[in-house]
């Protein structure tokens, strides 16, 4: 799936995702994986169909897999969607031997 590299502003997602940044100062090319692990991690539908109409999947999932965290919902679904296998994420990879007592 080619990226039409559309126009398309912080002003167009959700005003939730990007609540503490000016989302005018915010550029996609310079902030990638920031918007990426936002829309990921907090985004609606509407927010992925915009990533992905901005960034091919192929690049989207290339920077999910070098994020230290990612919510693994997300991780599964990014996975699934891209087939590729969950053990070359990164945040799979690191995730921790002893999980938190609220994530057990």
């Amino acid at each position: 799936m080619p990226s039409t590299q559309e126009t398309i502003s912080p002003a167009d997602f959700s005003r939730k995702l990007f609540w503490d940044v000016d989302p005018s100062t915010l550029d996609f090319e310079r902030h990638r994986k920031y918007v990426v692990a936002r829309v990921l991690e907090y985004g609606t539908l509407d927010d992925w169909q915009l990533l992905v109409r901005r960034f091919t999947l192929e690049s989207i999932i290339g920077i999910a897999q070098t994020l230290r965290t990612l919510d693994p919902k997300a991780l599964s679904f990014l996975a699934t969607v891209g087939h590729v296998p969950r053990s070359s994420f990164r945040c799979y990879t690191l995730s921790r031997s002893v999980p938190t007592p609220w994530n057990s």
